[in-house]
């Protein structure tokens, strides 16, 4: 009677609280899941799903759900950031190899292509060897700070007074401090001025995370004057739920306008915040949304 009673109460449970608790069962796994790959990143996903007891496919679909990528990738994005730890530490490619747990170091070098699109020895260097010509530019929406590599722009940004374009000096050595800086306000003010004008696609050459990187690239593709919410993004990346983490990246953007995070706004149609102040924000959208034609 006792167990009738139990099974009773149970199939009598409203639809929410089954949810709330199958969704405090899959945060628990998810937690455990990530305590294992901190542990050891190299588990396999047949290994980890044996622990948690479920199959390879629900752990895959569960955690994805959650983490707003798979174990693979959270373990992979794990073992990255304690290679470039090892790095920029000064250890040699193959101690950092070992430190980060990867079997050799030509996964070294895949797993820093992939996410940084730089390869081990370039982290390790910091830029040494490389030349960045820098300007601060006048431009008729105000001054901006730019760099260029050679390759593109790593860094473009709208300095509104003096502690803003500190700011993006300090960032920018932070990022490359070995690297040699020559001023070039001329062949750099050029540049810039031509992104203004939308004369062609320029290139930024950014060093990120594999997710930045494919946030990025997705701005990169939508032309002048077409907006899009952080939801519709997260959903084109075939991540519906990681809308706030393409916020986050959006707003960790450092080269404006190439990368046209002002394209950017809430599902509701309101523009949101924009790290360079969102009157300018409005201002670059009323400037496309000219060109496109009746």
């Amino acid at each position: 009677m006792h167990v009738r009673t139990g099974l009773f109460k149970l199939c009598s449970m409203s639809n929410h609280s089954i949810s709330a608790v199958a969704h405090a069962s899959a945060y628990a796994r998810a937690r455990d899941t990530i305590t294992r790959l901190l542990a050891q990143p190299d588990l396999s996903l047949d290994e980890l799903a044996t622990e948690a007891h479920i199959s390879p496919a629900h752990l895959q679909r569960e955690f994805r759900q959650l983490a707003g990528v798979s174990p693979k990738r959270f373990a992979q994005m794990l073992s990255k950031e304690r290679l470039l730890c090892a790095l920029r530490a000064g250890e040699p490619v193959l101690e950092a190899s070992v430190i980060a747990g990867l079997s050799s170091t030509s996964r070294a070098h895949e797993l820093v292509l992939t996410a940084e699109g730089v390869t081990p020895a370039q982290v390790r260097r910091a830029g040494e060897g490389l030349l960045l010509q820098t300007a601060l530019v006048e431009t008729e929406l105000g001054a901006m700070f730019a760099a260029w590599t050679g390759q593109g722009f790593c860094a473009l940004e709208f300095v509104d007074d003096a502690a803003a374009l500190g700011a993006a000096r300090q960032a920018l050595q932070c990022a490359w401090p070995q690297a040699r800086y020559q001023e070039d306000t001329r062949a750099i003010a050029e540049r810039v001025r031509a992104v203004l004008r939308g004369d062609t696609p320029h290139a930024a050459h950014v060093r990120a995370s594999h997710f930045q990187l494919r946030v990025w690239q997705a701005l990169m593709r939508l032309p002048a004057g077409r907006l899009v919410s952080y939801a519709r993004i997260a959903s084109a990346l075939g991540l519906p739920q990681a809308a706030r983490a393409v916020g986050r990246a959006v707003g960790s953007n450092p080269v404006a306008l190439v990368i046209p995070c002002h394209r950017v706004i809430r599902e509701s149609g309101a523009l949101s915040g924009y790290r360079w102040d969102a009157s300018r924000k409005a201002l670059l959208i009323a400037r496309e949304q000219q060109t496109i034609p009746d």
